[in-house]
């Protein structure tokens, strides 16, 4: 080149590094982040759920219940001092139908006449066919009453006794066949 010339300009072009590729397995951290963003939305779901739906009351009336407790397992203490000899019979005739017999003695041997006595058949598995029976007395400490029951099967019967000088209450199981 001589002293005046200038040189041809040339453009540069810029040389651009070569796109890399993506590792294979990139995305699988991220679905460990989708997980746990799906395990922490459920429990949160579900922690609002059980706060807003629970109010932690169980019971309306708790220290009645208390009370009530309370006074059933004095009821019982006493029953077992009492210490009464009490034989519980079921006899099934078929067709739903059966006869309890009772005998009730105070803790000498001698019969207790003049008790209030009834049964109330209770089905454990399902509500809505309990069955009340008065039982009436046969004899010297012997009761008796008969109950056509809607069901056969497994029945629960809930005895109470009431006498002057005491009373009696007991839950005896017994099967009712067809």
């Amino acid at each position: 080149m001589t002293a005046g010339e200038t040189a041809p300009m040339t453009t540069l072009t810029p040389v651009s590094a070569p796109r890399r590729r993506r590792q294979a397995g990139w995305y699988i951290p991220w679905l460990f982040v989708g997980a746990f963003l799906v395990v922490v939305s459920v429990n949160g779901l579900l922690t609002w759920f059980a706060l807003s739906t629970f109010s932690g009351l169980t019971t309306e009336h708790a220290y009645d219940e208390g009370v009530a407790y309370n006074r059933a397992l004095a009821g019982a203490e006493a029953q077992a001092q009492r210490a009464w000899q009490v034989e519980l019979g079921f006899t099934d005739f078929g067709q739903h139908h059966g006869r309890i017999d009772l005998t009730l003695r105070d803790h000498d041997g001698k019969p207790l006449s003049g008790a209030a006595v009834a049964a109330v058949f209770v089905r454990p598995a399902s509500q809505g066919a309990d069955v009340g029976v008065a039982l009436v007395e046969r004899g010297a400490g012997h009761y008796r009453g008969e109950a056509a029951l809607p069901l056969p099967g497994v029945w629960d019967i809930h005895l109470t006794a009431g006498h002057a000088k005491g009373d009696y209450q007991t839950v005896h199981r017994v099967v009712v066949k067809e």
